[in-house]
């Protein structure tokens, strides 16, 4: 069984009700810091925002999946492309996921374990492993902190009513949208190192490496 049908039958089976799941998948940066668009890399013969495409087209379906940089135009910053994706959603969307094509080693089972989560703001988290500290010197105690990853999901609704407020224009991330705009702050989900984000050229070595282990799995 495929796990788009394996996850829908799920979502049947726990409450009854039927539930609409959408993916946006980010693929339209100018990858300032790669000094070119990482996206459109080629990985083991295709591009490299394919891989997470691929995850979460399996799990929503193709009509239900937006890549913005190729099915719609991106924004000029993050925020505007993450909206220009909400608005491009068919408007019968219960819960929406967010995904970066940075992050190409995904998950099916990522997917499909944040869609199925209620709450209206779930995120996939790991702890620091360095020091954290400020540019004046001071510390921060890196037992109480979370590094935020994504893919990440949300109530529909609740996310383009906060984004159509018109009171976001720059985020790098849509936990702290929910909870500015409606006060609802996340749940974290602990996750291992394979959504590790290509900022850098180097940073392919490291892909490379998690996607030798997942095809060894």
């Amino acid at each position: 069984m495929n796990i788009q049908l394996r996850f829908s039958e799920e979502m049947i089976l726990k409450g009854g009700i039927k539930v609409n799941y959408a993916a946006i998948l980010l693929a339209a940066g100018n990858g300032e810091r790669y000094k070119e668009r990482k996206q459109d890399i080629l990985f083991h013969g295709k591009p490299l925002w394919k891989y997470a495409y691929e995850a979460a087209r399996d799990v929503v379906g193709r009509g239900r999946t937006m890549v913005v940089g190729k099915d719609i135009e991106g924004g000029e910053t993050r925020t505007q492309s993450v909206i220009n994706g909400l608005e491009a959603l068919p408007q019968d969307t219960d819960r929406v996921i967010i995904i970066e094509a940075a992050r190409p080693m995904v998950t099916r089972e990522q997917v499909a374990e944040l869609l199925s989560n209620s709450y209206p703001s779930v995120s996939y988290v790991r702890p620091l492993v360095n020091t954290v500290v400020y540019r004046d010197g001071r510390y921060l105690n890196r037992n109480e902190l979370y590094e935020l990853l994504t893919p990440q999901a949300f109530d529909y609704k609740l996310l383009i009513e906060a984004y159509r407020s018109n009171q976001f224009t720059d985020e790098t991330d849509e936990t702290k949208v929910m909870y500015e705009f409606h006060r609802i702050s996340p749940r974290f989900i602990e996750t291992g190192l394979n959504l590790f984000k290509v900022t850098y050229p180097g940073d392919l070595e490291i892909i490379e490496s998690i996607y030798k282990k997942q095809r060894e799995i």
